[in-house]
This record gives structure tokens, sequence and C-alpha cells, in this order.
């Protein structure tokens, strides 16, 4: 049986497969992996790459 990966939104570290519009993306500076939820989308609340320290919105 093959395990499933869960992602956690980079922003509030919530489990994002059912909250409506997450996104799973690159870092636009480094290419590490990063998921976001859709509440946290939609309100602009800000993130940090884990590895490089980028910031975005």
């Amino acid at each position: 049986m093959e395990k499933v990966k869960q992602h956690f939104c980079v922003s509030c570290n919530r489990e994002i497969s059912t909250i409506k519009d997450s996104v799973i993306f690159k870092c636009p500076n480094c290419g590490n992996e990063l998921a976001r939820c859709g509440k946290c989308r939609g309100r602009s609340v800000e993130y940090v790459c884990k590895v490089c320290g980028f910031e975005g919105p």
C-alpha cells in the first residue's frame, strides 16, 4: 500500500487536502515545494520558505 503524502500550509500549518482553493507550488527563489491553504491565500497571509527565507504574500 502506497502512503499518501500530506501537505500542510506554510502559513498556518493546516493540512490542506480538504480546504478549497489550496495549492502546492515551488518557491519562486529556490524551487522548494510549498503548500498554501485557500483560507490563507484568500486573506493574503504572508509566508516564508523554510529553505531560503523567501517571503511572499
